[in-house]
C-alpha cells in the first residue's frame, strides 16, 4: 500500500480534528489565574524542525530552590493535569519547565503516534540543553517522569547522566501490564502489520484512559481534557513503546543515577512489580521506592495525591 493510498484510507476511517496540530493549537484551555506563579509559554524548534510547545512555571515570590522537567506520560500532555503538577511545585519554591512530544498537545506531529521513541529522548536533551539550562544556572535540575515520561526519563539519563542531579519515577513504563497488551495471537501479525499502516490506530487492548485512575475520581474529571487520546493505540506507537519497555527490562543493571520510585499496587497500565525489580536490579547508590497498596496507575490524582506530593519534596529537598 502506498502513503497516498494508505492516506485516502486513513482520513476515510480514522481522521479526527486533533489529528492535525493546527487544530489542536486551537483548544483554549483556561486561562491561568495565581498570584504566586509567573507563566510562560512558547514553541521549540527540534533538529526535526518541528515546533514543540513548552512552559515554564516560576514562583513570584521567591527565589526557586531547584529546577524540575516534567516527561509527561503516553497520549496526554501538559495543559491540564501537568498544569496542577506544576503549580503545587512552583508554589514550594521550584522552577518547572514542561514540553509536549511530537504528537502531543498543541506540539507538531500525529496526535499520539510515536515514530521513533529515541526522538522523544534526543528532543527532552535538547529542549534542556538550550531552555531549561539557560535558567538559573547554578540550581539543580531533577526530572520527574511520569508513566511513560518515567521510560524517557531513564533512557535520557542512561544515555546523558549529567543531565540532571536525579528523577523521580511515577509508575514508570518498565514493562507493560498484560491487560494493556493485545493478544499474544496477534503480535506478530500487528508488527508485520505495522510495515504497512503503522499510523492506524487499530491495537486491540483491554484499557480505558479512566482505568488508570483512582474509582473515586469522577470521568468527568478525567475527559475534561480536550487533548486526552482516546482512540486505541497507533501501530507504530505501540510497537515503540513495547520495544522500548523491554529495552529497559534488559537492562536495569545500567541504571546508576539517584532515583526515587513510586507505583500503585492496583496499576493496571503498567506493572509495580517491575518497578521493584528495577530497584533491586540497579546500581544506583542513591535509590528508594514506595508502593502504595491502594494506589492505581494516575498516582498523582486521587485520595493519596497529598501524601504523594509530601514525598517527592522530602525527597527532593534533601538532595539540593
Amino acid at each position: 500500500m502506498t502513503n497516498s493510498t494508505n492516506d485516502i484510507f486513513y482520513n476515510t476511517i480514522f481522521y479526527s480534528n486533533n489529528d492535525s496540530p493546527v487544530n489542536r493549537r486551537k483548544i483554549q484551555y483556561p486561562k491561568m489565574k495565581n498570584s504566586f506563579v509567573n507563566h510562560i509559554e512558547g514553541y521549540f524548534t527540534n533538529s526535526r524542525n518541528m515546533k514543540l510547545y513548552y512552559q515554564i512555571f516560576l514562583p513570584k515570590k521567591s527565589v526557586p530552590i531547584a529546577k524540575i522537567v516534567y516527561a509527561h506520560g503516553y497520549a496526554t500532555n501538559n495543559s491540564y493535569w501537568g498544569r496542577e503538577f506544576a503549580l503545587k511545585f512552583a508554589k514550594n519554591n521550584f522552577l518547572v519547565f514542561m514540553i509536549d512530544y511530537e504528537g502531543h498537545g498543541k506540539s507538531d506531529g500525529l496526535w499520539a503516534y510515536i515514530e521513533n521513541f529515541s526522538t522523544i529522548i534526543t528532543d527532552l536533551h535538547d529542549y534542556i540543553k538550550i531552555i531549561v539550562n539557560q535558567q538559573y544556572i547554578n540550581l539543580k535540575t531533577f526530572i520527574v517522569g511520569d508513566s511513560m515520561g518515567g521510560a524517557v526519563a531513564i533512557n535520557l539519563l542512561r544515555k546523558y547522566p549529567d543531565i540532571s542531579s536525579g528523577c523521580i519515577l511515577i509508575a514508570p513504563m518498565i514493562k507493560i501490564s498484560d491487560d494493556a497488551k493485545p493478544h499474544k495471537m496477534f503480535h506478530n501479525f500487528l508488527i508485520w502489520l505495522c510495515n504497512y499502516i503503522p499510523t492506524w490506530p487499530i491495537v486491540p487492548n483491554n484499557t480505558q484512559p479512566h482505568s488508570g485512575f483512582h474509582p473515586l475520581l469522577s470521568r468527568t474529571t478525567i475527559y475534561s481534557n480536550p487533548l486526552i487520546y482516546n482512540k486505541k493505540p497507533r501501530l507504530q506507537t505501540a510497537l515503540q513503546l513495547y520495544n522500548t519497555s523491554c529495552e529497559i527490562e534488559n537492562n536495569l543493571e545500567t541504571i546508576t543515577f539517584p532515583f526515587f520510585i513510586i507505583h500503585g499496587k492496583l496499576d493496571n497500565l503498567t506493572d509495580w512489580e517491575h518497578s521493584d525489580i528495577l530497584y533491586q536490579k540497579s546500581k544506583s547508590l542513591d535509590k528508594k521506592i514506595k508502593i502504595y497498596e491502594q494506589g492505581y496507575h494516575c498516582l498523582l490524582e486521587g485520595p493519596f495525591k497529598r501524601v504523594i506530593y509530601n514525598d517527592f519534596f522530602n525527597w527532593l529537598k534533601l538532595r539540593i
